[in-house]
């Protein structure tokens, strides 16, 4: 059974002409969430954010707050379109900090992380280093079923100007027995204005996956262990100040090397429960601060799945963002 979208050609353009409606209410600094109903409203103040207690006493924070959706979801269903696509500007320079995701519904409560696929957030006006001038912008946050949270370490912040158009994509589906209506994605942006106040050291994010240019998945044949790499060439000098990963269900494990080495800089070792569905990744997200990246120096990224079942494991993934610092 195939997931439709409520009010299609509505909610389409609900979405282009209240754009600008909801980058008001969402990048003007207020606490309240934003949503957008079917018929095209827009409504504040449905439910107050889930931010970290020590954040949210810091007197330079913003929090942007953003939903895509809605979309019904019956039981056992999958997206048969394209993924759910909303673009949106801050109306200032910024600095992120830290990105939280969430699927919620219209009242704000939250919603089984599972109706989650992934979701990414792109900044249109920076290239893809790993795709080369693909002009599809530059991945900058992304989110799984695990809704991992993302906080920079203190010190450093990804700017983000109010010239740059952001683009949320998301796909959404229902792996469950209980049907769901109205679910949104709702991610959360926690910034600080940039200004002569505010002096961060700025990070560069970079997709490591294994098809870059279309976040395409891969295929693991019928009772398979299997392991997967790709190797990118770095364009220049960098030391990596965090790592955030994503893996799908049937994952083993996830890892990061640089320069040839043997010894992974970062490894990730999944939890999964008795039907092989992920519940936890080790030491992610994985703040590191100290390895550093030659220019010409090839990353590696590794993955492996254990496929314990008599089926192909379809749309498998693995991917993992780095954040890291450009060297002078």
């Amino acid at each position: 059974m195939k997931a439709k979208f409520i009010n299609k050609i509505t909610f389409f353009i609900a979405f282009t002409m209240t754009a600008a409606l909801l980058m008001q209410a969402g990048c003007k600094g207020t606490d309240a969430p934003v949503f957008i109903s079917p018929d095209g409203d827009v409504m504040v103040g449905l439910n107050e954010p889930d931010v970290d207690d020590e954040l949210a006493e810091e007197a330079w924070q913003k929090r942007f707050i953003f939903h895509v959706g809605p979309v019904d979801l019956p039981a056992g269903a999958e997206m048969e379109e394209g993924p759910l696509a909303m673009r949106f500007q801050s109306d200032e320079d910024i600095w992120v900090t830290a990105f939280e995701p969430k699927v919620v519904d219209a009242a704000g409560s939250e919603l089984p992380s599972g109706l989650l696929r992934q979701a990414i957030v792109s900044n249109l006006h920076e290239e893809n280093s790993m795709c080369g001038n693909s002009g599809a912008g530059n991945p900058a946050f992304i989110a799984t079923a695990l809704l991992t949270k993302v906080e920079l370490p203190q010190g450093y912040g990804y700017p983000v100007l109010s010239t740059d158009p952001l683009e949320i994509s998301v796909v959404l589906e229902n792996p469950t027995e209980q049907s769901y209506s109205g679910v949104y994605f709702e991610i959360t942006l926690v910034a600080r204005p940039m200004n002569e106040f505010s002096s961060l050291s700025d990070v560069k994010p970079m997709l490591v996956e294994f098809e870059p240019c279309g976040h395409e998945t891969v295929d693991i044949e019928p009772g398979a262990f299997a392991e997967r790499t790709v190797s990118y060439r770095m364009d220049s000098p960098s030391r990596v100040i965090m790592v955030s990963g994503a893996l799908s269900d049937f994952g083993a494990s996830i890892e990061l090397s640089t320069g040839g080495g043997v010894v992974p800089f970062w490894r990730s070792e999944a939890t999964l429960d008795e039907s092989h569905k992920l519940l936890e990744l080790s030491d992610n997200p994985f703040v590191d601060l100290k390895t550093e990246i030659a220019e010409g120096d090839e990353v590696t990224l590794g993955a492996t799945f254990d496929n314990a079942s008599d089926s192909w494991l379809k749309s498998a993934t693995a991917s993992a963002m780095m954040y890291v610092n450009p060297s002078e």
